[in-house]
């Protein structure tokens, strides 16, 4: 019965596959469609030239910045008023005149103002001169009076830097002025106090004709004013380097040791006090001259120094001579004397361009020097590093 079902349904499927093959070949084949034919051509009429355009004609560019001169709209009832001239143009007829040259202002240097450790040292100098001073004023008063003596020297001891201050607040100094005002007081009061002491040695050690004591503060008093008013105008028209001062305050302790020890060894009697005192003043002329030509360092001023204590060392053998001689041995100072000053020459020459180590303070000396009386002559003493 299956085989029946099977053999049937085979039968339906080719019936089918026979009955579509034969629709398809009795279905009718397409025609064959025309091919496109172009368009017919058409008469196109000949191209026509363009018409010639018109530009319109150039007009000028109006005139350049700046314009001429031009009236001003005239006010009611006046005059008509011309423009002023152009920025930058002189005045004259019209325009187009040339600008007229530009030259550039002057460059002003720079001001070199002082530094803050030559105040420092002009107002311990300006402290001292006020207190001498105020000794002065009592001396001349004659003042016995402890308790009342004191008072004018402290007062004018702390007025005098506290008007160096407002001084150089108000009208602040220039550079090297302070150092050069604080130097000449100083050399000033030694000078004063080195003309006391030679008077006093001239006079018998204290005689009839010795100065008194006002007499002696006056003296000191008015060196000293010379000397500052003298330093401010030094350093005004110099302006010098503090170094240049501390070569002049080197020169007054050079010639001061070289007249000690010449005149003592010429005479003995007063040569010291008088020879001393000039090779103090000669010793401050001949290196304010060469202050203006040469400017040293510190260094420089210590070596010299240094030159003049070998120099006058090296000099101690000819001492050795006058052993069994009936000459003064006093008579070698002279060599001494001699030889410091050759020290310090060969010193100064050979390290007269040497330069200070990079931080040294270009206003502190590398010693200090101080001259005081005393009985029968002077003291000399000096200190700092050496």
């Amino acid at each position: 019965m299956r085989a029946c079902r099977a053999w049937a349904g085979s039968l339906a499927v080719l019936a089918v596959v026979g009955v579509s093959s034969v629709a398809s070949a009795q279905a009718p084949l397409p025609q064959p469609q025309p091919q496109p034919q172009p368009y017919p051509p058409q008469a196109y009429p000949p191209p026509q030239p363009l018409p010639p355009q018109s530009y319109p004609a150039p007009q000028p560019y109006p005139p350049p910045y700046p314009q001429p001169p031009q009236p001003y709209p005239a006010p009611y009832g006046q005059p008509a008023q011309p423009y002023p001239a152009p920025y930058g143009q002189p005045p004259g007829p019209g325009y187009g005149q040339p600008y007229p040259p530009y030259y550039p202002p002057p460059v002003r240097p720079q001001r070199k103002v002082r530094s803050y450790g030559e105040m420092a040292y002009l107002y311990g100098v300006s402290a001292a001169y006020g207190f001498g001073t105020g000794v002065w004023l009592d001396s001349v008063a004659n003042v016995k009076d402890p308790g009342l003596w004191v008072l004018t020297p402290i007062a004018l001891g702390v007025a005098a830097p506290v008007g160096v201050y407002f001084w150089d607040r108000y009208d602040e100094f220039d550079r090297g002025v302070p150092a050069s005002m604080a130097t000449g007081m100083l050399l000033g009061g030694v000078e004063g106090v080195a003309i006391g002491g030679l008077q006093w040695q001239l006079s018998g050690n204290g005689g009839p004709n010795t100065w008194q004591f006002s007499t002696d503060t006056s003296v000191t008093f008015l060196t000293a004013t010379a000397g500052g008013v003298g330093g401010y105008l030094f350093g005004e028209w110099l302006r010098p380097d503090p170094r240049s001062l501390g070569l002049i305050a080197s020169g007054a302790g050079f010639g001061t040791a070289f007249g000690v020890l010449f005149g003592t060894g010429v005479n003995s009697a007063n040569g010291a006090a008088a020879w001393g005192f000039a090779g103090y003043n000669a010793g401050i002329l001949a290196t304010g001259i060469l202050a203006t030509q040469w400017v040293p360092s510190w260094t420089t001023l210590k070596y010299m120094w240094i030159g003049d204590i070998l120099g006058t060392l090296a000099t101690t053998p000819v001492y050795l001579f006058y052993i069994g001689s009936s000459a003064d041995p006093r008579h070698g100072l002279i060599a001494n004397a001699l030889g410091g000053i050759a020290g310090l020459a060969v010193a100064g020459a050979i390290t007269a361009y040497w330069k200070d180590p990079v931080g040294t303070a270009e206003w502190a000396p590398p010693f200090q020097m101080a001259l005081a009386p005393m009985q029968g002559g002077a003291a000399l003493t000096a200190m700092g590093q050496w």
